[in-house]
């Protein structure tokens, strides 16, 4: 090979070489600077969650009612109990925060980490504790209007919350948003509440209550059925205003299944008093106007189950809506000693609502 093509292979492979190291140094570089930008990072991320080298002052903080997170983090930076927001933000989503922080004033110290922060905010002011007790039956309004007349929460505060706010909860994934989505949810129980809390924090203790009550067991039969949760808390609020007894209630659960399988109305007059509280309230009967209301609710004038519940059903309603008697019942009447009779057949019943036995008569 000539001298100088032999010189000038020698330089390119020179050259390649120190191009490939220098290659390799950049590549180191551009590592090392990641990882030590990742760990700046990473090492901000952390001393701000666990707080680990932040000063120690103390900072009121007024959250209002109508707060939001991504605001409470702005507004926690601001004061500097945090640094990095959108960080607080995930937490305070990964944790649930929304449901256990409760508005009002706090005077915190600086130097707490991301979980006592949160803490600090369910820490609730001395306030009256009152027993509310919500019987079977009583329909959203009714509970809410009780709730309210113990100052737990604003009546008006209730209704927007059932209707607006968003719950984490699986048996309300499937459910519209509509005025009273929340009918038939709100589980009869005995509660105790602080006065003057949030309608959500109240919210959520019913709803809780609920999941609660919602067993395994009814569960799965509601798999094997044809009826969703909504659908059976529907027929179950039926139940509930209809039966006179306990040993009722899977008796009219068959006569709502027999009706509903041959495309038969309803014909249920408590979902006419839903749409008309004040004769419910004044025991007064429904008049002619009362049965043309134009309603999915009028089970007098539409068949098939209405849009949702009417009431808040009890364990045994629920029950009974979820495992009905075996029957061919079609139709029942109140007799004068206030108990039902179940009848096969209209000519039955027909005969039985013009004897002397019919409570009307």
């Amino acid at each position: 090979m000539p001298e100088k093509k032999k010189m000038k292979v020698e330089f390119e492979r020179k050259q390649r070489a120190n191009t490939g190291c220098l290659r390799g140094i950049l590549y180191f570089l551009i590592i090392s600077g990641t990882s030590l930008f990742l760990a700046v990072l990473g090492w901000g991320c952390v001393n701000d969650v666990l707080a680990l080298t932040k000063p120690d002052k103390e900072v009121t903080v007024s959250i209002p009612r109508d707060y939001t997170i991504p605001e409470l983090s702005r507004e926690l930076a601001e004061l500097g109990l945090i640094e990095k927001p959108w960080l607080f933000t995930l937490y305070c989503n990964y944790s649930h925060a929304k449901d256990k922080i409760e508005p009002g004033s706090y005077t915190i110290n600086s130097s707490l980490d991301y979980n006592a922060i949160i803490k600090s905010f369910v820490t609730v002011v001395e306030r009256e504790v009152v027993e509310v007790r919500v019987i079977e039956g009583k329909n959203l309004e009714e509970t809410f209007r009780l709730i309210a007349e113990q100052g737990v929460c604003g009546y008006e505060e209730l209704l927007k919350a059932a209707d607006e706010e968003e719950f984490s909860f699986d048996f309300l994934e499937d459910l519209p948003v509509r005025p009273g989505r929340l009918e038939g949810y709100l589980y009869p129980d005995t509660y105790l509440f602080y006065t003057d809390v949030s309608p959500r924090s109240v919210l959520l203790k019913f709803l809780n209550n609920f999941k609660l009550k919602l067993t395994p067991s009814m569960r799965n039969r509601l798999n094997t059925i044809e009826y969703d949760l909504n659908g059976i808390l529907t027929i179950a609020s039926m139940i509930e205003m209809e039966a006179a007894s306990d040993s009722e209630r899977n008796l009219i659960s068959s006569v709502i299944y027999n009706r509903l399988g041959r495309d038969m109305r309803l014909d249920i007059d408590a979902t006419v008093y839903y749409l008309v509280p004040e004769r419910k309230e004044n025991q007064e009967r429904l008049t002619a106007e009362d049965l043309e209301i134009d309603s999915p609710y009028n089970t007098r004038r539409y068949a098939g189950l209405p849009p949702g519940p009417i009431c808040s059903p009890s364990y045994a309603s629920i029950r009974a809506a979820l495992y009905p008697a075996s029957t061919k019942y079609l139709y029942y009447a109140l007799d004068k000693e206030r108990n039902h009779r179940f009848f096969n057949d209209s000519a039955s019943f027909e005969r039985f609502i013009k004897s002397k036995d019919f409570i009307f008569n």
